[in-house]
């Protein structure tokens, strides 16, 4: 027995604003349902004295501290630049025309 309707489909595509032909109402609504169906199956598993787990991975924040160290100046950044005006790298125009 189906578990999700076509109309029930149709319902949540109207929800979601989404435009679906009637080959996609079918098509979603046996797609559904068999993710219904398998939802189901682990569902029914007996997990009785199964301690739930989160997060299997005990590792917390690892990411390095900030920590201040020496840079290049805008100087010496722009000195092995090929181009730059006024203190900034320049470099050619892809998107549209020039303003």
């Amino acid at each position: 027995m189906s578990q999700i309707s076509r109309d029930e489909v149709a319902h949540l595509a109207r929800l979601a604003r989404l435009a679906l032909t009637d080959n996609e109402l079918d098509s979603f609504a046996g797609q559904l349902d068999a993710i219904l169906g398998h939802v189901g199956q682990i569902q029914s598993v007996d997990v009785t004295g199964v301690e739930p787990t989160d997060n299997p991975l005990k590792d917390v924040n690892v990411s390095r501290p900030d920590i201040v160290a020496p840079c290049l100046s805008q100087e010496e950044a722009l000195a092995a630049a090929p181009n730059s005006v006024d203190g900034r790298f320049a470099v050619p125009r892809i998107l549209g025309e020039a303003e």
